[in-house]
């Protein structure tokens, strides 16, 4: 787009909570990356460990557990992070298209 299509007297609205956002959300998404996978690697750690009696039924439950905290994180970032680039964009300078005069907008012509 052209600078010449940006709508006049228009200001665009100051950086807001959607930046900070999203420079937050990938340290956020490996952080809880990390925390979601403790779960899993914790049972694996007792079960090598010889500590635990039933080390497989515990290991499948931190894994479903550790992998549906994993998807709901991943989710939960992904919809945060389309929110806040629609949010950057809107308030980005208004343009305008190709704008040409209706010959009968309001009075068509007469005989």
């Amino acid at each position: 787009m052209a600078v010449s299509n940006q709508t006049p007297a228009v200001r665009s609205a100051p950086p807001g909570f959607e930046r900070i956002l999203l420079r937050r959300l990938p340290a956020a998404g490996l952080f809880g990356s990390v925390v979601a996978a403790i779960p899993s690697l914790f049972t694996r750690l007792l079960a090598w460990t010889g500590l635990d009696t039933d080390a497989t039924t515990r290991i499948l439950t931190a894994d479903i557990f550790g992998l549906s905290t994993l998807l709901l994180l991943w989710a939960t970032i992904v919809t945060l992070a389309t929110g806040a680039v629609i949010l950057t964009v809107m308030k980005g300078p208004a343009y305008y298209a190709d704008s040409y005069p209706l010959d009968d907008a309001d009075r068509p012509d007469g005989p």
